[in-house]
């Protein structure tokens, strides 16, 4: 029997950190942060060597390999042109609103709050920051095995569900979270993770920031003229189809139902307001959110919670 073909996915939405480095630059990380700032000590394991100095977890207990991870798998196809690209991505306007990326102290994230500018030098890294927690960025594929499948990447950061960055009244504006609704750790992880999708969103489906280069460094234009990164020419087509994951399930190790209720928040409003409110992206016409779930279990129950919120919202599914 004949497999029935699928429209192709224009853009893919892959969880990235703050860097755009992937996760290469590390033999392990682990499960749910906060990821070490250096490498550990090579005596750190009798066996790998490695790894028990992050977080004191032994291999194979919350360990990841890169590959098992999309970004690890989005760079690795993606190759010397995905990474030179990421390379030459600017500070994002957002950098200079965190604190600290990734909190190593769970409870101070909780309703922290001062003029974060008076720490610029404890957490200079930050400050260089090309994807914070909660924003988006787009290159393109870079290698021609992605290019292949995708004509844009859209790389946005989640927070670690038990170490967010410090929340800041900078931080809360400039993502347009409303103080209000985080009441402890758990919520403003949760509102982190939301900034991700509708910042992701908006990137894709705002006629007014697709295929536009005027947020790219002069070498990255440079780059793509000479066919390094090339997007393909099905980028011209009006309809686009993004492929997103369940952004925060996998490394970043928010429970499954918490990522669940996100991406059905979040996927229910641009569905709202694609359908209801065309000005919010413009018109979208035949454009998709195209959820990729590795267990038949997971893709039900998002139905289930997407179906349910519309009908909560607005009566209509």
């Amino acid at each position: 029997q004949q497999q029935q073909q699928h429209p192709r996915c224009t853009t893919l939405v892959n969880p990235a950190n703050p860097n755009l480095t992937g996760p290469n630059s590390f033999p392990y990380f682990p499960r749910g942060g906060p990821q070490p700032a250096s490498q550990p000590s090579k005596d750190a394991h009798h066996i790998m060597g490695y790894v028990t100095q992050w977080g004191g977890m032994d291999v194979g207990n919350g360990m990841l390999f890169s590959a098992e991870a999309i970004d690890g798998l989005v760079h690795q196809l993606g190759g010397l042109r995905l990474r030179a690209e990421c390379s030459l991505v600017s500070t994002h306007e957002y950098a200079n609103a965190y604190v600290n990326q990734q909190s190593t102290e769970p409870e101070v994230a909780q309703n922290y709050d001062h003029d974060y500018n008076t720490t610029y030098k404890l957490y200079k890294d930050d400050m260089k920051a090309k994807c914070p927690v909660g924003a988006a960025v787009m290159t393109s594929p870079g290698g021609h095995e992605l290019c292949q499948h995708y004509d844009d990447i859209i790389h946005t950061t989640p927070p670690f569900y038990k170490h967010p960055p410090w929340m800041t009244e900078g931080l809360t504006q400039t993502l347009g979270i409303e103080k209000e609704t985080v009441a402890d750790l758990d919520s403003w992880s949760r509102e982190l993770l939301r900034s991700c999708y509708r910042q992701s969103f908006k990137l894709a489906f705002d006629k007014n920031n697709l295929h536009s280069t005027g947020n790219s460094s002069i070498v990255q234009n440079a780059i793509r003229s000479f066919g390094f990164g090339k997007r393909q020419q099905q980028q011209q087509a009006l309809e686009k189809r993004l492929a997103v994951p369940l952004l925060g399930a996998g490394c970043r190790d928010f429970p499954k139902d918490v990522a669940l209720e996100v991406a059905a928040l979040e996927g229910a409003s641009w569905l709202s307001n694609s359908e209801g409110n065309p000005s919010e992206f413009g018109d979208c016409g035949d454009d998709a959110v195209v959820f990729g779930l590795l267990e038949e279990a997971d893709a039900e129950s998002l139905a289930e919670r997407l179906e349910k919120q519309m009908i909560t919202w607005y009566g209509i599914i």
